[in-house]
């Protein structure tokens, strides 16, 4: 019998935004009788975006190649597809690369409706330092930042569960450079959008990943660390694509929570509700 002369398998692990903490995810394969299918183990806390691009001899991907797959969160041995033999008598294999980031890639429609609390306690009040598309640091992007001082509790603007914790920086400047060295939460919601609250002290997370957080709980205390020139809270929901992020304006409750409203640049708000 003639011995098949199989490609060598060659798996790359690319990870877009370097500047997050290595997402878990296992992209694998097993033998089958007739080829291989391809599988994915999922240990993040929310749906997780995998795209794959197949280099195959003599094989044929199902569904096609340069797929996007969602993996469910804290997902075992989910199949994503299937390489199946087109002539047994010639030697067939196949090598592959793939990049990976948590939320679902395809997710287009969200609860745009929803209204979210300020990121402060009952009887404070923050000003918003840079709006949505701000000079500074904010172009084309819906961020905004509150100025408060180092210590301030942060809350929860909507439920959620933590999906990432980073809080073990201390340096700061004023420079894109220190963007590495910034400390955060990241909150997953329930219609597939996500928040991130950064620039929180060093050790300044009282949440952990996979803690399920209500609206208006406290979740950490503010800071002055990594991308940042003065005291403040860096606040951005988004919906998260494979390699970059779709920032959304939303409305917030105000005052005594019966106003609601985009915030707006400059303007200095209350929460007493």
């Amino acid at each position: 019998m003639k011995k098949l002369n199989f490609y060598s398998l060659l798996i790359f692990l690319i990870f877009t935004f370097s500047s997050y903490a290595e997402n878990k995810v296992k992209i694998y394969y097993e033998k089958n009788n007739n080829g291989y299918s391809v599988y994915a183990d999922n240990k993040e806390y929310c749906p997780t975006t995998v795209k794959i691009h197949f280099e195959a001899k003599n094989l044929n991907i199902s569904g096609g190649n340069d797929q996007y797959y969602i993996i469910d969160p804290l997902k075992e041995k989910q199949l994503l597809t299937t390489l199946s033999v087109i002539d047994v008598k010639k030697a067939y294999g196949f090598k592959y690369t793939y990049k990976s980031n948590l939320g679902n890639h395809n997710l287009e429609k969200y609860d745009s409706d929803y209204i979210y609390d300020l990121p402060f306690s009952i009887s404070n009040s923050f000003k918003v330092y840079q709006g949505y598309n701000g000079d500074f640091s904010h172009q084309d992007q819906n961020a905004l930042d509150f100025t408060m001082p180092v210590g301030t509790e942060i809350k929860a603007v909507r439920d959620g569960v933590v999906v990432k914790v980073v809080d073990e920086n201390s340096k700061n400047c004023g420079e894109e450079s220190c963007k590495k060295y910034n400390n955060f939460i990241i909150v997953y919601h329930s219609d597939g959008t996500f928040a991130e609250y950064t620039h929180i002290r060093k050790d300044g997370s009282i949440v952990n990943v996979g803690e399920t957080i209500k609206k208006g709980n406290t979740i950490a205390y503010s800071g002055n660390v990594g991308w940042s020139t003065g005291p403040h809270l860096h606040l951005v929901i988004y919906l998260q694509k494979l390699e970059n992020r779709e920032t959304l304006e939303t409305k917030f409750k105000i005052g005594n929570g019966e106003k609601t409203e985009y915030l707006a640049e400059k303007k200095t708000y209350e929460r007493n509700y």
